[in-house]
């Protein structure tokens, strides 16, 4: 086929992956593999190869993927279980005063956020916000915008999240380079975000509820563990670090030592992404579960519950994988690249924007990480991008990600609904402070890939 032929049929595939999720509601992982068969058949591929072609790009992805978000799921849920958030929240909130509690309420879920979906997370701990919005009164947005942002920062940039993390194996981008990079952009995001947050909030104002119908959701009265004394909060900044520090100790091991280094043998597996999550996890059990009253029977019932939330977020990583796979196998990334190619602008660039309008069509942030990180990859390919390049180019789709939030974003219906916010001004308000922060988080990673290129 033509590269024309190849580029309408690619254009034709996202088209159909859109149209399903926006208007036949079909959920992203059906629309994804129903796109990658009508894909693979339309673009010539033997019938009897259809269905192994897409159980391979199913299998490749998931090979890894699976584990890294399976574990971070488990291990952000034992902390939750174990109170870990309210200890954040109330620790932050002692430090910085109640003046400041917009952003302790923000540095909880920036911290809090990171081994933890930002869904779960943010309904996880909307009891705390509503109990410190109540205790001092004023506007809800003062207190609801700057939680949000956090949490929404780490989870389109900062592993063992699906999005970046499936987005990085789509790419070929080492998972540990990107968890190092990841907090160069995260953290003037999140300060960005919290400036802009408490801006906008001067613009509209929402009352505080006084009833008690918001509750968590999960928690432990749904997993059937007893209630123990709080954990330390030292103890649950160490579990959240834990697995994060290896991750990044054997990427730096990788970097500055030579192959044969004893350390760096070491590093290599126990610093690899599932095993630091296994680490942590099983160190978590034990020091947040058993040495706390947890019985085997209570800590098992805590890993099962974080089971089902993951399980849908699992299959779309892998249905994008599915996605990519085909796309590569039938030519069409390639064919793609040579027209972005020809565009003359950055890759860097094709990256973010590719990335806003696919988030700003369907809605989900890890869906247009991996609809996006497959286009994107033979362009990169063909560049010969260094390793640290790469990581940075899956940051660049991981914020680009982040902008043009609206209406057909589960999270700002969570957000808006939860908080009681009117859909105008949440309009106003959260998609305008996300896609602004999202602009922050391209500009640091732009800057980032002109210095270190």
């Amino acid at each position: 086929m033509t590269t024309t032929t190849l580029v309408l049929l690619g254009l034709a595939a996202v088209v159909v992956i859109l149209g399903l999720i926006i208007k036949g509601r079909v959920h992203p992982f059906l629309a994804l593999m129903i796109a990658a068969a009508a894909l693979a058949l339309a673009a010539g591929i033997p019938l009897p190869e259809v269905v192994p072609t897409l159980t391979t790009g199913m299998g490749n992805t998931l090979g890894s993927v699976a584990l890294i978000v399976t574990l971070g799921a488990m291990l952000g849920r034992i902390i939750e279980v174990s109170g870990g958030a309210d200890v954040l929240a109330r620790w932050l909130l002692d430090k910085f005063g109640e003046k400041r509690a917009p952003f302790a309420l923000g540095a909880t879920g920036f911290i809090f956020g990171i081994p933890v979906f930002v869904d779960v997370g943010l309904i996880v701990l909307i009891p705390i916000v509503f109990g410190v919005a109540r205790r001092l009164g004023g506007n809800m947005l003062a207190y609801a915008l700057p939680i949000v942002i956090a949490m929404l920062t780490v989870h389109v940039i900062v592993p063992p999240h699906p999005g970046i993390v499936g987005g990085s194996e789509l790419l070929g981008a080492d998972i540990g380079l990107v968890l190092l990079l990841s907090f160069i952009p995260a953290i003037p995001m999140w300060l960005f975000g919290h400036w802009l947050a408490m801006r906008l909030a001067r613009t509209a104002h929402v009352e505080i509820s006084q009833d008690d119908v918001l509750q968590s959701v999960g928690g432990t009265g749904r997993t059937g563990v007893v209630q123990t004394k709080a954990p330390s909060t030292g103890l649950v900044l160490a579990m959240i670090a834990l697995p994060l520090v290896l991750i990044m100790l054997q990427t730096t091991s990788a970097l500055v030592l030579p192959e044969d280094n004893g350390i760096r043998t070491v590093l290599s597996m126990v610093g690899a992404s599932p095993m630091a999550l296994l680490i942590g996890v099983i160190t978590a059990s034990v020091l947040l579960g058993y040495r706390r009253g947890w019985g085997r029977e209570e800590t098992e019932h805590v890993i099962n519950s974080a089971l089902p939330p993951v399980a849908a977020v699992i299959l779309i990583t892998g249905a994008g994988g599915m996605f990519g796979y085909v796309l590569r196998e039938t030519g069409v990334s390639e064919a793609v690249a040579e027209v972005l190619g020809g565009t003359g602008l950055p890759v860097i660039v094709l990256a973010y924007i590719m990335a806003a309008l696919i988030r700003a069509a369907q809605g989900s942030a890890t869906v247009a990480i991996l609809t996006t990180a497959p286009l994107i990859a033979p362009l990169a390919a063909a560049q010969s991008l260094s390793p640290v390049q790469m990581a940075m180019l899956a940051l660049s789709i991981g914020v680009g990600s982040m902008a043009l939030s609206h209406v057909n974003d589960s999270l700002f219906w969570v957000w808006s609904r939860y908080f009681r916010v009117p859909v105008g001004t949440a309009l106003r308000t959260y998609s305008v402070l996300c896609t602004a922060t999202s602009l922050v988080g391209f500009l640091v990673v732009s800057v980032l890939w002109l210095v270190l290129s």
